[in-house]
């Protein structure tokens, strides 16, 4: 989840005899195959800095004992220099004359809401790894939840000044219900508004339904949209059938692109498990000539092989890394797992503190993952005596549930210990895969820039 923090400048007057200190979170590393490199403060967002070879040099010497006359000295720099540089890297905590680096901090309430709805449990799809364990047991939302979804939301925004609402409408296939929310959206957008409230509304779908109604209201209400998508042809095929058994996946690649063709924001999501993970050097050639934004997220619950895994996530950098230089937008265009190198997080997702799911019933449960689960917590949107945000506390936050590792480790606000409901001994169970492409994901970035950079002739 994305946070703010406030960038603080020191406040003094630059002398001789100030020490600088690096961030503790300091990631500093040389960007491969260039003379430059990189400096981000894992701790505070948007901090990462592209290095000539000069400043990464001042920021490699700085050893928290020499102080600004005698880092001048060693580097035969100006003084005016030297301390200039380090005036800049001190606005984003990159370094201190103190050991006052500021650390991300949950806020004191939630200013936006984002709830996973789940529309329906009839899907179209026979996808074999499915996580649903309702998949099918229920047909769609009925009228009467969704009115008092409404009611419900109208009454928390008011009590609580928020100010977004976001809906992720899921399933089950959620545009097999799409004429039901035709209506509803339309209402939800205009009884929000009149209580000064922004919804915003997202569809994750299979993609295998799309009509020009669906078309045209999308564009008229800025609806967007989340694709699941497996591989390319065979590979997404293998896994993504309809009942019938025949693929989906021509289905799929028709209406993403009629997505695109309307500029209706669409993004995909990857679920990379034994089955698929092959084909993921080819899917991402794929997406990146679509010039669509992508995720690619580990399968939870189950074992991968982490050789193959690693292998063929190395193959895809390798490609992203030959478009950066063709001037496609990495950074705007890929997410791994939960990862957030440049927003960062004080945790990996809304739930427990300003989200939760709602099923088809009108139950509230911390995570959709829970749904049909008796053992996780439960609550109702026909509960009058509570509001939304009452019903998100209770659902409880397992988001502080992390080992003495994870609480410590340089990485903590990039990756905030991975979904609470797959951790394993307090830590996502890919930890050592993050600690390899992290650094792998800001050495990307850093080519991003330089490629900029060169194009605007300043390098």
């Amino acid at each position: 989840m994305p946070i703010a923090i406030a960038q603080v400048i020191p406040q003094f007057s630059m002398m001789k005899t100030l020490i600088p200190k690096k961030a503790p979170q300091l990631l500093l590393q040389k960007i491969e195959g260039t003379s430059f490199g990189y400096a981000v403060n894992c701790a505070v967002p948007h901090s990462f800095r592209v290095l000539n070879n000069a400043q990464y040099g001042i920021l490699k010497a700085i050893n928290e004992q020499d102080d600004l006359a005698g880092l001048s000295g060693k580097l035969s720099m100006q003084p005016d220099t030297l301390e200039a540089f380090l005036s800049i890297m001190a606005k984003s905590e990159i370094v201190r004359f103190d050991d006052y680096f500021k650390l991300p901090e949950t806020p004191a309430s939630a200013q936006s809401l984002n709830f996973w709805i789940h529309t329906t449990d009839a899907c179209n799809l026979g996808c074999s790894y499915c996580y649903i364990s309702t998949l099918n047991t229920s047909k769609g939302m009925s009228d009467t939840v969704k009115a008092q979804l409404l009611s419900k939301l109208v009454e928390t925004v008011e009590k609580r000044k928020i100010g977004t609402v976001k809906f992720r409408l899921a399933g089950g296939e959620p545009l097999s219900q799409f004429k039901t929310w035709k209506t509803f959206i339309p209402e939800a957008i205009v009884s929000l508004g009149k209580v000064g409230c922004k919804l915003d509304v997202a569809f994750i779908t299979n993609l295998t339904i799309l009509n020009d109604d669906i078309l045209e209201f999308s564009k008229e209400y800025n609806i967007t949209y989340g694709v699941s998508m497996d591989g390319v042809e065979g590979v997404h095929n293998m896994t993504r059938k309809f009942r019938s058994g025949a693929g989906s996946f021509s289905v799929v690649d028709t209406n993403l692109r009629k997505l695109l063709a309307h500029n209706i924001p669409v993004s995909v999501n990857t679920v990379v498990s034994n089955q698929n993970l092959d084909g993921l050097p080819d899917l991402t050639r794929y997406l990146i000539a679509l010039d669509v934004p992508f995720r690619y997220s580990i399968v939870k619950g189950e074992k991968i092989n982490a050789e193959l895994l690693e292998s063929n996530l190395v193959e895809s950098y390798s490609i992203m890394q030959e478009a950066i230089e063709t001037g496609w937008q990495f950074s705007k265009r890929h997410q791994f797992c939960d990862l957030k190198p440049n927003e960062l997080g004080f945790q990996t997702c809304a739930s427990g503190f300003s989200g939760g799911a709602i099923y088809v019933d009108g139950s509230f449960k911390y995570c959709h993952v829970q749904f049909g689960d008796n053992s996780a917590s439960t609550n109702s949107i026909f509960n009058l005596d509570l509001d939304l945000v009452d019903m998100i506390k209770q659902s409880g936050n397992h988001q502080d549930e992390k080992s003495e590792d994870c609480k410590q480790c340089k990485f903590r606000f990039v990756c905030t210990s991975g979904c609470p409901v797959y951790r394993e001994d307090g830590k996502d169970p890919q930890c050592s895969l993050y600690h390899k492409f992290i650094p792998l994901y800001y050495q990307l970035q850093g080519r991003e820039r330089l490629k900029s950079l060169k194009d605007c002739g300043m390098i």
